[in-house]
């Protein structure tokens, strides 16, 4: 029986379901893109549950990389934005991907925490970099992960529509002021 390396697999499932949707991917799909016999596949993963965790780990990654390579070379609210268009091109580029991202079936798995994680410590280092606490940056980054990250969700769902690319961009711009250190909320009195 022929071997394969799980980066060959994860590559092909996630390349897999870009092009054939997250709702095809089984593991008879991806034992037959790599002409290998289905059992091949479980030295590396548990089933179909197991292939769709490799996939969602590796859409983190690459989701990480083109929002980290988006944020090089700017700073401060241009790179949320920057970061912000990065991540939209992202879903729509892959939407399998994304799709896993959403629909992940173990977010108890260590892999997918830390690469989950990983998406926010970008956006972390960013907002620390324009001067935020500590605190404030990492709610800076998980509030602006949220929202850009649940635009996307329902755009995935909805299909993109004529009036999405202005929505979106005014969702980075509001959430560009909002970083800007004149504009950070001060704690409410009470």
């Amino acid at each position: 029986m022929a071997k394969i390396r799980i980066e060959v697999l994860t590559m092909t499932a996630a390349s897999y379901v870009d092009d054939a949707g997250y709702d095809a991917l089984s593991v008879s799909a991806i034992a037959g893109a790599l002409d290998v016999a289905p059992s091949a596949l479980y030295t590396h993963c548990e089933g179909l549950r197991g292939l769709r965790s490799l996939v969602a780990v590796a859409a983190s990654e690459n989701l990480v990389d083109r929002i980290r390579t988006a944020a090089i070379g700017t700073s401060g609210d241009s790179a949320v934005v920057a970061m912000g268009l990065a991540y939209r091109r992202f879903a729509l580029d892959h939407p399998g991907q994304f799709a896993a991202l959403l629909r992940s079936p173990r977010s108890d798995e260590p892999a997918l925490r830390s690469a989950d994680q990983s998406v926010v410590d970008v956006f972390t280092l960013v907002f620390t970099a324009m001067g935020l606490s500590p605190r404030q940056s990492t709610l800076a980054a998980r509030s602006t992960h949220s929202a850009i990250h649940g635009f996307l969700a329902l755009e995935h769902v909805s299909g993109t529509g004529d009036d999405h690319e202005d929505e979106y961009l005014h969702l980075l711009k509001t959430l560009q002021r909002v970083a800007e250190p004149t504009n950070r909320p001060s704690r409410p009195t009470e």
